[in-house]
C-alpha cells in the first residue's frame, strides 16, 4: 500500500512537471521560430504560424483557470461588501427601531399614569404652519423671522416646532412677521424631562454649541442615549414634545444633540397651545 502511493505520488510530481515542461518548451520553440533566421518560404511562413497558434492556444488554455479563480476571488470581494453595507443598513434600521420603542414606551407610560392619577386631558393644541424668511444665528444669538404675525394670531411665546421635535418660542410678534428664540440661544431656558424615568432638568442654550442640560436630578443615573423632552413646565411648552437626546455628561451637566436639523428647515409649525381652563 505504501509503495503504491509512494508510485502515485511520483506520479502525480512528474505529470505536473511534464504540464509545465512542455508550455515552456512550445514557448521557446515558437520564440526560436519567430526570431529565427529562415528563408522566406511559404513552409517556413506557414510552419511558424501554426507553432504560433498552437503556443497561442496552449498558454490560454493553461492561463484560462488562473483567469476564472481571479474573477472569482473578485466576485467573493464584491459579495463580501454588499454583506458589509447589508448588515451596516441592519444596524441603522435596529438603532432607528430602538429610539422608536423607546419613544412608544415613554408615551405608553405616561398615559397608564395619567389613567391612574385620573389626570386631565390638557395637551390638545393645533398649529399653524409658517415660512422662513430669515435666519440671524450667530455664536451666541439663535434667532429667526417667519412670515407669520398678529394678522394671523400669532402670540408671543407659542412653541415653534419642525418636523422632529421643538426648536425654540415666539419671542416678538409683529403685525405680519415674528421672531422666533431657538433653544441654541444662549437666553434659551426650556424645563425638560430626561429619560423614561423622568428626570428634570433646564435646557440652556449654548449658542452654536450643543445645548446642555443644568439642574439636573440623580445625574449618575443618566445614560448616553436617553430621550429628552419638554416638561410641560411653566405652561409654554406641551409636554412630552421631543427635543433631543443625550450625547455627553459630566459630574453637573449634561449635553444633548436636538433632533432638528434647523439651518434645512424652510417651514415650521407655530404651536397653539394652552391649558384647559374650567368654565
Amino acid at each position: 500500500m505504501r509503495t503504491s502511493r509512494n508510485f502515485y505520488s511520483r506520479y502525480v510530481k512528474k505529470s505536473s512537471y511534464i504540464s509545465i515542461l512542455i508550455p515552456i518548451g512550445l514557448i521557446i520553440f515558437s520564440l526560436v521560430f519567430y526570431f529565427g533566421r529562415f528563408d522566406n518560404s511559404n513552409f517556413s511562413n506557414e510552419f511558424r504560424a501554426k507553432s504560433i497558434n498552437t503556443v497561442y492556444s496552449i498558454t490560454s488554455i493553461v492561463s484560462s483557470p488562473i483567469n476564472l479563480i481571479k474573477n472569482g476571488l473578485e466576485s467573493i470581494y464584491e459579495i463580501q461588501n454588499i454583506y458589509e453595507e447589508n448588515q451596516r443598513f441592519k444596524d441603522m434600521q435596529l438603532l432607528d427601531s430602538a429610539s422608536f420603542q423607546e419613544i412608544v414606551s415613554m408615551k405608553l407610560k405616561i398615559a397608564q399614569y395619567e389613567r391612574l392619577l385620573n389626570a386631565s386631558n390638557d395637551i390638545e393644541f393645533d398649529f399653524k404652519t409658517s415660512r422662513i424668511v430669515g435666519d440671524f444665528s450667530n455664536n451666541f444669538n439663535g434667532t429667526l423671522i417667519v412670515n407669520s404675525g398678529k394678522k394671523e394670531n400669532i402670540k408671543v411665546d407659542m412653541p415653534v416646532a419642525g418636523s422632529n421635535g421643538i426648536i425654540g418660542r415666539v419671542s416678538h410678534v409683529g403685525e405680519s412677521l415674528s421672531r422666533v428664540l431657538l433653544i441654541s440661544n444662549i437666553n434659551s431656558r426650556i424645563p425638560v424631562i430626561i429619560s423614561q424615568d423622568g428626570y428634570h432638568g433646564i435646557l440652556i442654550g449654548q449658542g452654536r454649541e450643543n445645548p446642555t442640560i443644568g439642574f439636573v436630578e440623580h445625574i449618575e443615573k443618566i445614560s448616553i442615549g436617553d430621550l429628552v423632552t419638554t416638561s410641560g413646565k411653566g405652561g409654554i411648552f406641551p409636554p412630552f414634545q421631543l427635543i433631543g437626546q443625550v450625547v455627553g455628561k459630566k459630574s453637573n451637566e449634561i449635553e444633548i444633540s436636538i433632533f432638528e436639523n434647523i439651518a434645512a428647515l424652510s417651514h415650521v409649525k407655530l404651536l397653539n397651545y394652552k391649558l384647559k381652563k374650567e368654565s
